[in-house]
């Protein structure tokens, strides 16, 4: 996850992304061989496809557009996750915190998704 966190802040150079990548990517395999059930699987494959989506993203140095686009998996990484807990899940807190997830950064991306269309005319937000 700081991985990810430091993908969509920008902290990590062009040059750094592949090696990081593959780290992240070798770390969600260990996590992979740990996975006991059908949810652990599925809450890796979420968080692989956005490392590969992150990945794959053309930064170009304008920092607020980088930004929006390497946040827009990472939120739709948050909101596959919570439909896995709502699916999965028992605790009805957490069930509620997954519906609040669900709702607010499905809010942010179209936001962000708004933004980059307006202001940089990239309409498939990559």
């Amino acid at each position: 996850m700081m991985l990810a966190l430091g993908l969509a802040a920008g902290s990590l150079t062009t040059t750094l992304r592949p090696a990081a990548v593959a780290s992240a990517q070798q770390s969600m395999g260990n996590m992979k061989m740990e996975s006991k059930s059908a949810g652990d699987m599925q809450m890796n494959a979420a968080m692989t496809r956005m490392m590969q989506n992150m990945a794959a993203m053309k930064l170009t140095g304008e920092q607020d557009r980088d930004f929006m686009l390497m946040m827009t998996p990472h939120h739709q990484s948050a909101i596959d996750m919570a439909k896995i807990e709502l699916r999965r899940g028992t605790r009805p807190e957490l069930k509620a915190l997954a519906k609040d997830i669900i709702k607010s950064q499905s809010q942010e991306i179209a936001q962000m998704h708004s933004w980059l269309t307006t202001w940089y005319g990239i309409g498939s937000h990559r």
